[in-house]
Formats: structure tokens, C-alpha cells, sequence
């Protein structure tokens, strides 16, 4: 498994590694659904795009992590997987293009876990070492 959950106080924490930074940002979508849904029906309805810029990698992957909840929590629509995905390196930082596949929440076949309040910054950092990119996440519950 390419994330685990670890022991947080009052929060929910992950750590990721994967072999590319934008199997890293998939990868840290996939744990963010995962902290927040429970054995809910996944069913493709519709896509989404979103460009991000941000100074930094963690930037990005907050800005990122944050706008899928802000997908669930405000427009109530549940995020399923990364259809595309280019992260590309500006002279002013990065870029995130991403177009990402989700449907409508629906009560009968969604069941939230657990409430994210903010994706946060305490203790990220995005590191690569020996051609593997790893972070941990906190979000605030």
C-alpha cells in the first residue's frame, strides 16, 4: 500500500511514497477519500478540472487535497479517482492541472467517516530520496 494512516493526536495523519510526484498527489487523494468515506458505493457520474499554482509542492498538494474537500463538504460531491493529472515546474513555482472523476453525494451510498475540517501544514514536507517522493499529511478533524 503506497500510504498508512498513523497514530495522531486528535487528528488523522498519512504517510505517502510513490515513485512520481504525480503518483503522490493521486495517492494523497486516494488517502483523503479514504479518511473521510466508509464503504461507500464508487460510481463515475461526472469530471471536474482544476489548475492550481502554488510556490511549492506542498502547496500544491494542500491547495489540491483542499479543494476536493471543499467538492464533498460544500457542492456535495464525492471525488473517486484522477482521470488526468500534469504537474509541471514554473518560474514562479508549480502548476497542477488535474481532472478528477466523482459523483453526487447520496445518503443511501456514501457514509462520511469522519468530518476534515482543514488539510493542513503541521509536519509536511514533501522529500525525495533515492528516486522516491514521500510526505505525511495532517488533516484537522
Amino acid at each position: 500500500m503506497p500510504f498508512k494512516f498513523i497514530e495522531h493526536t486528535a487528528d488523522i495523519a498519512v504517510e505517502i511514497e510513490e515513485d512520481s510526484i504525480e503518483k503522490l498527489f493521486i495517492t494523497s487523494a486516494n488517502a483523503w477519500r479514504t479518511s473521510v468515506m466508509e464503504g461507500s458505493s464508487i460510481q463515475i457520474e461526472s469530471s471536474k478540472k482544476f489548475i492550481f499554482t502554488s510556490n511549492t509542492l506542498e502547496g500544491l498538494l494542500i491547495e489540491f487535497l483542499s479543494e476536493l474537500n471543499f467538492q464533498l463538504y460544500t457542492h456535495k460531491w464525492v471525488f473517486v479517482s484522477v482521470k488526468e493529472i500534469k504537474l509541471q515546474e514554473l518560474t514562479t513555482g508549480f502548476q497542477l492541472e488535474v481532472e478528477v472523476l466523482g459523483q453526487s453525494f447520496n445518503n443511501g451510498l456514501h457514509f462520511l467517516k469522519a468530518e476534515i475540517k482543514a488539510v493542513t501544514y503541521h509536519q509536511m514536507m514533501i522529500e525525495k530520496k533515492e528516486n522516491i517522493f514521500s510526505t505525511r499529511i495532517v488533516f484537522d478533524i
